[in-house]
């Protein structure tokens, strides 16, 4: 955990350890990014606001190395503009302070969790199977073809579940398009992705998120079935 404001380092630290988790804090963005870049975490809490060295810069960084170790963002912005820097920078979640510890904790366990399962070279998502190794997908047991630029945006969703991809890292990341295409092109390859995943099924597992960008997610309850997905 990279966190400046002590008050807030103590009680986090000493829930997690509660829970059986053992942390180690920096106080100081120098000093997370000395710990970060050594590997070994799980899972890395990292505040935004640092002295030294910001949280968007240490998370930049390990993202650059290919240090793929989740990443949960804390700050007191909870602006929209500032949530989208956090996830182009590489974060996996954004949890705005104050917040209460039971939901940073349910969201590190659910972080874990999605860390473990897509370790694997079979992703399942309710009915929708993909074989990483084969580059095969399965949606209701019915295999599906896809183009291998349609397969490589459907992997990344699918290996961020819950988490919102922006247009601008797709280009980047996914298809590492410098700056050659428009974004539009994301759109144009999600529409034609959900027709292939999402367009006979009762429920819909690729949505919008205004503003930012497109997420695989399961549904959450109450959410109609067999209406394209926004938030």
């Amino acid at each position: 955990m990279v966190e400046d404001e002590a008050p807030i380092a103590s009680v986090v630290k000493r829930g997690l350890e509660r829970a059986g988790y053992q942390v180690e804090v920096a106080d100081e963005g120098l000093a997370g990014w000395e710990l970060a870049k050594e590997g070994g975490y799980s899972l890395l809490l990292l505040d935004l606001m640092l002295p030294g060295l910001d949280g968007l810069e240490i998370c930049r960084r390990l993202r650059a190395r290919r240090d793929r170790t989740p990443i949960l963002m804390l700050t007191a912005r909870d602006a929209v503009s500032e949530r989208v820097k956090g996830l182009e920078a590489g974060a996996d979640d954004y949890l705005p302070k104050p917040f209460a510890f039971e939901e940073l904790l349910a969201r590190v366990r659910a972080l874990l969790r999605r860390e473990g399962v897509n370790k694997s070279s079979i992703i399942q998502i309710r009915d929708l199977e993909i074989d990483t190794t084969a580059r095969r997908v399965l949606r209701d047991g019915e295999e599906l073809p896809l183009t291998p630029r349609e397969y490589s945006l459907l992997e990344a969703l699918a290996k961020n579940e819950g988490r919102t991809l922006t247009r601008e890292l797709v280009l980047e990341r996914v298809w590492d398009d410098e700056g050659r295409t428009g974004s539009n092109t994301v759109d144009v390859y999600i529409t034609m992705l959900r027709r292939k995943i999402d367009a006979d099924a009762s429920v819909k597992l690729i949505h919008t998120v205004h503003g930012v960008g497109y997420v695989l997610r399961r549904p959450i309850e109450g959410e109609e079935k067999g209406e394209e997905g926004k938030i």
